[in-house]
């Protein structure tokens, strides 16, 4: 007898091939039959009632990192679809850590997590071993993998020194990325305009690629820039994907700013140019319109050197400040106007009146001109705001999505959805269903293609198709049941919380977490050694 059967269902299973009505009988927490025959016993019965089985929903860019500590459902995903996260991106992870980096990095953890529930007790992990077993221990409804980020590694070497490492710090930090990768993390990433990875040549990323690409795992990167100088950034890692020979993940493919909308074509065409050239590049993307960042992404490099404490001294001083605002701060135009950047969160501040306000409207709110209301609000908030930025263009937006290559992805956080905690990205909770929405109202292109760029594609990205993201004997049990024609989010910048609809069930490694909406507090989900 199997354990379980999902039946009246169409497959669609993750290779590009056609859907095909079938019943996909599970044993022993993997698939273990998929036929048209509806009669062979199983202990649970799952009627799909004529709609799509996929495998589950593969988010390849997420910052769910910590999620588990308040939310072992990573409900906010799992309302989704979604049945893994590929967790440690932007060169922001929160392993691994010494002494040297344990408070700075946790902290850099908080932008969905308060800042109370975060310290050396509730998180325990130093390295990629500990944090597949504290996951494990603590329970989790969803898989996970992790990349180590570029600058955690880095400030475990040398802290928040926003300097050039020296060649012994260089391969210092080098031989601890080897170290994460053996211990089973996915890559490494980089984040680099995030301090303090933002301060690095590209020789330093010559170097993690080599060590990345001996280990034949990933190398993801957020790109120094994103709107103005996107093409030259683009440059910079196909020239580091062309000498090291790594295989790369672009994340969040984008183009930020007026000046650069219409330009996708442009943009997509330099990165065929590549791949014909033998660079092996890969990207993702989230569907929307809008960011999501640190208000000090706009801010010249130099004003992060020693963290967060260091840079609120710098804004209290009225001669720095002006540097400040010379230097590199009016850089927010680059992206779209003060008009379209609201407040998203404040981790260390208790200012529920600045959530969903633009920039100019607080800073009216202290009667204050816009620069020096910026300024009172990072001192006030310890330097820490996180904001949503308007800088995209639809147009653009679903021709890089129109490509069947690249990976929807969430760049998002599981938290909490029954306790407020800012105003969050919709993309936290829509991000899948908007896509398939999307895809099906635009015609991007037909389900079987759409599934696999939520599926097959990043799980082969990882190099894990042999154990998710298919439908095949002998594979995870691991599935998302939902209907083709309603599926769609329903989240949205008012209301980031608001679930999706169309997603019937979703299992994990053969157990049941998602009853039409309702979860089932099942935690079957493990962190996966890549």
């Amino acid at each position: 007898m199997f354990d379980a059967v999902i039946r009246n269902g169409i497959v669609v299973d993750g290779t590009r091939a056609k859907p095909f009505a079938a019943c996909v009988y599970l044993q022993n927490g993997k698939i273990a039959e998929i036929t048209a025959e509806e009669g062979l016993p199983a202990r649970a019965i799952y009627d799909a009632a004529g709609h799509i089985v996929a495998p589950g929903f593969v988010d390849i860019h997420s910052h769910s990192d910590v999620s588990y500590l308040v939310t072992p459902t990573l409900e906010a995903k799992l309302i989704g679809g979604v049945t893994f996260e590929l967790v440690g991106q932007c060169g922001i992870s929160p392993i691994p850590t010494c002494a040297r980096n344990l408070e700075a990095t946790l902290l850099n953890q908080s932008s969905v997590l308060p800042v109370s529930e975060l310290s050396p007790e509730t998180f325990p992990a130093r390295d990629v071993s500990g944090y597949i077993e504290a996951v494990r221990r603590r329970g989790v409804s969803i898989n996970l993998g992790a990349m180590v980020g570029h600058g955690t590694l880095r400030s475990y070497v040398v802290g928040w020194d926003m300097r050039p490492l020296t060649p012994a710090e260089l391969e210092e930090m080098c031989d601890l990325l080897d170290r994460m990768l053996a211990q089973g993390a996915a890559g490494v990433s980089l984040g680099l305009i995030y301090p303090p990875g933002s301060c690095c040549d590209t020789a330093e990323i010559e170097a993690l690629a080599r060590v990345v690409a001996r280990r034949g795992k990933l190398l993801a990167v957020h790109m120094r820039n994103e709107n103005k100088g996107v093409f030259d950034a683009l440059d910079e890692m196909v020239g580091v994907a062309l000498r090291t020979g790594v295989k790369l993940e672009i994340s969040h493919l984008k183009l930020m700013g007026r000046p650069q909308w219409g330009r996708a074509d442009e943009l997509l065409a330099k990165i065929d140019l590549a791949r014909a050239h033998g660079a092996r590049i890969h990207c993702d993307q989230y569907p929307y319109t809008s960011s999501s960042s640190a208000l000090t992404s706009c801010f010249p490099r130099w004003v992060m050197d020693g963290g967060y404490a260091a840079l609120v001294e710098r804004l209290r001083d009225d001669a720095t400040f002006a540097r400040i605002v010379e230097g590199g701060l009016p850089t927010m135009y680059d992206r779209c106007d003060p008009e379209d950047i609201t407040i998203s969160s404040m981790p260390l501040a208790d200012r529920p009146d600045c959530l969903g306000k633009s920039l100019p409207q607080i800073a009216e709110s202290m009667g204050l001109p816009l620069l020096e209301g910026v300024r009172r609000l990072l001192i006030e908030c310890g330097g820490r705001v996180q904001c949503l930025y308007k800088c995209m263009d639809e147009g653009d937006l679903l021709r890089i999505m129109a490509r069947r290559d690249i990976c929807t992805c969430s760049d998002g956080a599981a938290y909490d959805l029954h306790r407020s905690f800012g105003k969050q990205h919709p993309r936290y909770t829509g991000s899948f269903p908007r896509f398939l929405r999307l895809a099906r109202e635009k015609r991007l292109m037909p389900l079987e293609d759409a599934v696999y760029k939520i599926t097959g594609l990043p799980a082969a990205l990882m190099g894990a198709d042999d154990r998710f993201g298919r439908i095949r004997p002998g594979l995870d049990a691991t599935l998302t049941v939902f209907d083709a024609e309603t599926i769609a989010d329903r989240a949205t910048y008012a209301e980031p919380t608001l679930p999706p609809v169309g997603i019937d069930f979703v299992l994990v490694n053969g157990e049941l977490v998602l009853d039409h909406g309702r979860f089932t507090g099942n935690r079957p989900g493990r962190v996966f050694a890549l």
